[in-house]
């Protein structure tokens, strides 16, 4: 009876001996697990899209005007240079033709004029020496002329000894120096020639330069009308193009304002977006409080999209490849590199909406902990600074 009784009080004092042993080695299993164990650490973002590679065009009407045919529609492949919408602008078709036809009626004078003053300018170098060749011929028949009168002078003096020794009749000799005064007479008149003709050149080459410097104003006047005529055909050629709103990139018209012909669009309104063609990114727009200098490129991240919930769908994983550490708008851009997983039921396309999160660090328990009580100091600290009133305050 007493051996039964010692082994059962034995039993009972083991028991809760054992518990305490169970205890202490959870206890232990804990500690080492709240400071040993690493969890990582994820920074959510505010806001997350899928966007293509290359930027999306925004095109807006650059003039007001009324719409004379639109190609404007919601999912449309457009290549460069396509026609997208087109503005009235008949004034400023029908300004340039008449501009053209002006170009078209000077470009003709203007050679013709060209031609003319180019046959002036030879008429100019022929002047010369037309002038030269006369003056030339002059001074030849000066110069026989005088050879004559000193041949007349000179059987003029021999006649008169013989009309002394009455060998020859007055008359004769009289009509030797009559013949002899006329040769002198014709060279004095050559020599007079000869400056008339300097004249005559002088005046003749002033008047062809007169109209040469006449014919040199006229082509720069025209020439001057069609360098005014080509300008304005180049600012109503740009004109007619700002009413014309071509596609600036290839791709997909992804948002479009519903345009028909009659309407009227203002300056600077929104018209469409092009979104071109190319491989997909996430950009994702965080807290620059808790973003900047724990986002960095390199670490892993994933997308989880707010039309395709993460528990049927999944989330796709992702790479920070670029982070922005100038605040635009109070947000942090973060661009992530995408690596969908093989049979993923998201049909990925750009502008959908989500949310990224982004593996910043691996840290014990412990250390959440402490930094979860650090910031509670802190907001705490913080507020009881703004709780105390100033010096100055009553």
């Amino acid at each position: 009876m007493f051996s039964r009784v010692a082994r059962g009080l034995d039993a009972s004092s083991r028991t809760p001996l054992l518990t305490a042993l169970g205890g202490l080695a959870l206890l232990a299993g804990w500690v080492v697990w709240f400071v040993l164990a690493r969890v990582s650490v994820y920074e959510l973002s505010r806001a997350a899209r899928l966007e293509v590679e290359t930027a999306s065009h925004e095109i807006d009407a650059p003039v007001e005007g009324r719409v004379v045919r639109s190609g404007l529609s919601l999912g449309r492949q457009v290549q460069v240079g396509d026609l997208l919408l087109e503005l009235e602008n008949d004034r400023y078709r029908l300004e340039r033709d008449a501009q053209l036809t002006t170009l078209r009626v000077i470009e003709p004078q203007i050679e013709a004029l060209r031609r003319e003053l180019a046959e002036e300018e030879r008429a100019v170098r022929g002047e010369g020496r037309v002038a030269a060749a006369s003056a030339d011929e002059e001074r030849a028949r000066q110069r026989a002329s005088e050879a004559l009168a000193k041949l007349k002078a000179s059987e003029g003096t021999q006649l008169e000894e013989l009309r002394k020794s009455s060998a020859v009749s007055p008359l004769e000799a009289e009509r030797t120096a009559a013949e002899a005064q006329q040769h002198r007479a014709e060279s004095e008149a050559h020599v007079a020639a000869i400056g008339r003709l300097g004249s005559e050149k002088g005046l003749r080459v002033a008047e062809r330069r007169a109209n040469i410097a006449r014919l040199e104003q006229a082509v720069a006047r025209f020439e001057g009308e069609r360098e005014v005529a080509e300008a304005r055909v180049k600012l109503l050629e740009q004109e007619i193009a700002l009413r014309q709103v071509r596609a600036p990139t290839s791709g997909r018209i992804e948002s479009v304002v519903d345009l028909r012909a009659g309407s009227v669009v203002e300056p600077g309104a929104r018209l469409a977006t092009i979104v071109p063609s190319g491989a997909l990114r996430a950009v994702a727009f965080y807290d620059p409080s808790t973003s900047v200098g724990r986002v960095q490129p390199g670490q892993r991240a994933r997308l989880r999209l707010h039309g395709f919930p993460w528990t049927k769908y999944g989330s796709i994983p992702a790479t920070v490849d670029r982070v922005g550490n100038e605040p635009k708008d109070g947000q942090i851009r973060v661009e992530l590199v995408l690596h969908p997983e093989r049979g993923s039921r998201i049909p990925l396309q750009h502008g959908l909406p989500g949310t990224a999160e982004v593996e910043v660090e691996r840290v014990s328990p412990a250390a959440l902990v402490l930094d979860a009580a650090g910031r509670f100091l802190t907001r705490a600290d913080d507020a009881s600074l703004g709780a105390v009133p100033s010096p100055g305050a009553k």
